[in-house]
């Protein structure tokens, strides 16, 4: 069956294709031979035509261009058996004629929807037999109506043997070329060994010389279980090693007797009967139990892969939590190493600021504490950031006012205006969190709006209040409003700017409103300044 389906991929040389065409019909006509003498007292036709699995095996596989050679020669070789089996040549013509029909029949079927056709689920298995019990029907009708026509006899057992005997043929010979690869465990010897004990034992038990037939249904009981237990090849061709084993065991009388003929009609018609269920049996219940195993195995291979990622989520997880960790023990250990020169700076601005100095002097002492003042902000807002606390209702009035009053001495050394709007809202958030924000939108504001104006307001959107800081400074290009957010980003509009920070303010900013619910946006037109946009959840 590899070198068919190899044959209908394209992949074999001209020279090995002749030969496995030839081997091929040779075999199809052999079995036409031996089927011509397997013969039952009483009936002008073959009990058994193994013929017809192997024809349609060879349909299946064949490249579709060529199966009309296949259909052929199928009709030819099915023509010349019957001949040298000294049959009319009219019914050799027509047992020929419907053979051939028969495998059209069942390949048009099963080609229909997919032409690479395999044996892979439960309902392909189904049509699969369905097609075979159709085109064998229709074999039988002709045949026997042919029979009966030309030669006279019986109607009625004449087209059920065919029937029977070449559907169990094609169910458990054909189907062996449309097999799927099977991933299923492999059958262990000593299994297997034991599957042909208890399968042989309950054959000769009800076909051999004691003849206890009414025992025959242990013979499903065995298959059933290699059905279940073993790959689809296995299953089948055990089926159809036993099939094989009763009808020799019927033919020699139970083994007891020389190969002749089956005794009468009855007999023969149980006999393909019985051949034909193992057949349907066989393709059913061993399909459906690769497709059972085949969805475990998807099955089970998803629950991997879902634990998988669930063990890369977590992995991720505390890695993150880990570098969090890092990151908070890293700021509170900065942060408490940098406050003690910090409070000293701004002690000692302070006492200058308290001596008598020069105007010039003085200007230095104060851009000295208003540096100082600046870093001492930051390093509260990075212990804020990684503290966090308790969200209060908070008036966004003193809010603004507190925040505006800390940059005014700022601002009047920047020559810029700062204006605030009330509105009597109110919001739900870390103080010092909302505090801390708003703060370093204020600052950035008072920065780049240099002799300038920075008008703060707010306004109620929906559920939630947003605090608008607008300067008309230089703005920013795409690029840096694009990159605003990254930590220890500056854009070139803040070259050149002092107390510019180191790129920190807006990261941490929006990180302490989205802690509260809320977040920070920013819109900007080059030249014409920058809206920053604080929003928290209304009180």
């Amino acid at each position: 069956m590899s070198g068919i389906q190899s044959e209908r991929a394209g992949r074999v040389p001209a020279s090995r294709r002749i030969a496995l065409w030839t081997l091929t019909a040779l075999s199809i006509l052999l079995l036409a031979l031996i089927g011509v003498r397997l013969q039952a007292s009483g009936l002008p036709i073959a009990i058994w035509w193994p013929a017809a699995g192997v024809s349609l095996a060879f349909a299946l596989r064949v490249a579709r261009e060529r199966r009309w050679v296949v259909i052929v020669l199928i009709f030819g070789l099915t023509a010349v058996a019957n001949a040298i089996g000294g049959r009319p040549w009219q019914l050799c013509l027509l047992y020929g004629a419907f053979n051939a029909v028969e495998i059209v029949l069942v390949v048009g079927l099963l080609s229909r929807r997919d032409s690479t056709f395999r044996l892979d689920s439960l309902n392909a298995a189904t049509r699969f037999v369905g097609a075979v019990l159709a085109s064998a029907a229709v074999a039988a009708v002709g045949i026997t109506t042919a029979n009966v026509v030309v030669d006279g006899g019986g109607f009625f057992p004449t087209s059920v043997v065919i029937f029977a005997s070449h559907s169990s043929a094609m169910m458990l010979i054909g189907s062996l070329a449309i097999l799927p690869r099977d991933g299923g465990p492999r059958a262990h010897l000593a299994e297997l060994v034991a599957h042909v004990l208890v399968v042989g034992g309950a054959v000769v038990l009800a076909f051999g010389p004691l003849g206890y037939t009414q025992l025959s249904f242990l013979t499903f009981a065995a298959l059933a279980a290699g059905c279940l237990r073993f790959p689809l090849r296995v299953a089948i061709w055990s089926s159809l090693i036993t099939s094989v084993a009763v009808l020799l065991l019927t033919l020699t009388s139970g083994g007891t007797a020389k190969l002749g003929t089956v005794g009468s009609p009855e007999a023969a018609v149980t006999l393909v009967v019985f051949m034909s269920a193992i057949g349907l049996f066989t393709v059913l219940v061993s399909v459906a139990r690769f497709e059972g195993r085949r969805n475990a195995a998807v099955a089970v291979q998803a629950a991997e892969e879902i634990a998988a990622a669930e063990r890369a989520r977590a992995s991720a997880m505390a890695t993150q939590l880990d570098l969090e960790r890092q990151r908070e023990d890293f700021v509170t250990a900065a942060s408490h190493e940098l406050r003690t020169p910090v409070t000293t700076v701004l002690g000692y601005a302070d006492l200058l600021g308290e001596s008598p100095l020069t105007a010039e002097q003085r200007s230095w002492v104060d851009s000295t504490r208003r540096g100082a003042a600046r870093l001492a902000g930051l390093l509260d807002g990075l212990t804020q950031a990684a503290a966090g606390g308790e969200r209060v209702r908070l008036s966004v009035d003193d809010l603004i006012g507190d925040v505006c009053a800390a940059h005014h001495a700022e601002a009047v050394a920047r020559r810029t205006d700062l204006v605030t709007t009330r509105s009597g809202l109110h919001v739900t958030a870390v103080e010092s969190d909302a505090r801390r924000a708003l703060w370093s939108l204020v600052a950035n504001a008072v920065t780049f709006a240099e002799a300038g104006t920075v008008e703060v307001s707010a306004r109620r959107a929906g559920d939630d209040v947003t605090i608008a800081v607008s300067d008309d400074g230089p703005g920013m290009s795409p690029t840096t409003l694009a990159n605003a957010f990254q930590r220890f980003f500056r854009g070139p509009e803040a070259e050149g700017r002092t107390a510019s920070g180191i790129g920190l303010g807006l990261a941490t900013a929006r990180d302490l409103a989205r802690r509260n619910d809320g977040d920070i946006t920013l819109t900007s037109t080059p030249g014409e300044g920058v809206v920053a946009t604080l929003r928290l959840p209304s009180a």
